[in-house]
């Protein structure tokens, strides 16, 4: 009886920790999020979404989520000016890598290249379009895995494979 006891206090007790650190975790955001569909843009079976969320602090974390990514690369996230189809599309964010293997990438942004201050609220009325591309240098530079419109370029949207600009990533 007295092992059933101690059991059911550390099991207690765990569970206590656990709804603690939920808790913690779940004050660092405001609730608010906008998801945007990334599409297959080369001939690779590659696509997903990105995720942007309010953080209490101010900030916005962009997380992508890729499915068919694989092995040990590291691939450049850009978030551009402009939709997908504009040429040599200004950066308006250098977004941490994409490893391969686990298909994702987070990273916070409170302000853009060119200084401008990035807010949740500034999401739905920004030109923009996210792209992720296989290397970052030579060949594998031009070569876009995904890409999707965000902001007031959410509905140009593309079905299944989709020609986009090449970025300019110098």
């Amino acid at each position: 009886m007295r092992f059933l006891t101690i059991v059911l206090v550390c099991v207690t007790m765990l569970a206590i920790s656990c709804d603690e650190k939920s808790s913690a975790v779940d004050n660092d955001y405001t609730g608010r999020e906008l998801i945007y569909d990334l599409f297959q843009t080369s001939d690779f079976p590659i696509s997903g979404n990105v995720t942007f969320r309010e953080r209490t602090s101010g900030e916005v974390e962009v997380n992508i989520s890729l499915e068919g990514t694989e092995g040990d690369i590291y691939h450049p996230v850009h978030l551009h000016f402009g939709d997908l189809d504009v040429p040599d599309a200004e950066i308006a964010f250098l977004l941490n890598d994409l490893y391969g293997e686990g298909g994702t990438s987070s990273t916070l942004v409170s302000a853009l290249s060119d200084e401008t201050t990035f807010t949740f609220d500034l999401i739905d009325k920004f030109d923009g379009s996210v792209k992720v591309h296989l290397g970052a240098t030579g060949e594998a530079r031009d070569v876009v895995l995904a890409g999707g419109n965000i902001g007031i370029n959410k509905n140009i949207v593309s079905t299944g494979r989709k020609k986009v600009a090449i970025c300019k990533s110098e």
